[in-house]
């Protein structure tokens, strides 16, 4: 008697290593039909690449910034970074619908659950780093604390009266007259 697990393993088996001619003699449909089922299974089971890119915005209330999302080669615009209650998270793209409940419609809709997990993940992570980008950048052209702007001109004035030879005195000077 077979397990569910071995049960799963042979269907997998017939459907993605087996010859389609031994497919399609297994499920008793002719070869058409068993490239389609292979082709079908194949699609199912393909993970399409994701990547998204964020611009941080000034915060305006629970919207944080913009986003583009990347799917295999297809890229939506627009997306919204939003900080909700439960963290961040893309919100899809709209626009403005006055016949709708809330005055916008969406352009870009993802029924599946675990698609707009990954969107999710991989716009935090973007958003994160899009942000220490930022913060590094920021940090890299500020200028320095006036105390510390003020104690390195003293340091370096320092540094010059030193090489400066000494005056001569006004005493002698004098005696010249």
């Amino acid at each position: 008697m077979l397990t569910p697990e071995q049960i799963a393993a042979e269907e997998r088996r017939w459907l993605f290593d087996a010859p389609i001619a031994e497919l399609a003699e297994v499920k008793g449909v002719s070869i058409d039909e068993a490239v389609k089922m292979r082709t079908d299974a194949v699609l199912q089971e393909a993970v399409v690449p994701i990547t998204v890119s964020v611009r941080p915005i000034e915060p305006q209330g629970k919207l944080i910034g913009f986003a583009s999302v990347n799917f295999g080669g297809v890229v939506i615009d627009d997306f919204k970074v939003v900080d909700g209650k439960n963290g961040i998270f893309l919100g899809a793209p709209s626009k403005p619908d006055p016949a709708s409940r809330t005055g916008y419609r969406a352009t870009v809709r993802i029924p599946d659950r675990a698609t707009q997990e990954r969107i999710n993940a991989a716009g935090v992570e973007a958003y994160h780093a899009a942000v220490e980008q930022l913060v590094t950048r920021a940090q890299a052209v500020r200028p320095a604390p006036i105390k510390e702007q003020m104690a390195e001109a003293a340091k370096q004035a320092g540094k010059e009266n030193a090489a400066r030879p000494a005056p001569a005195k006004a005493k002698e000077a004098r005696n010249d007259r």
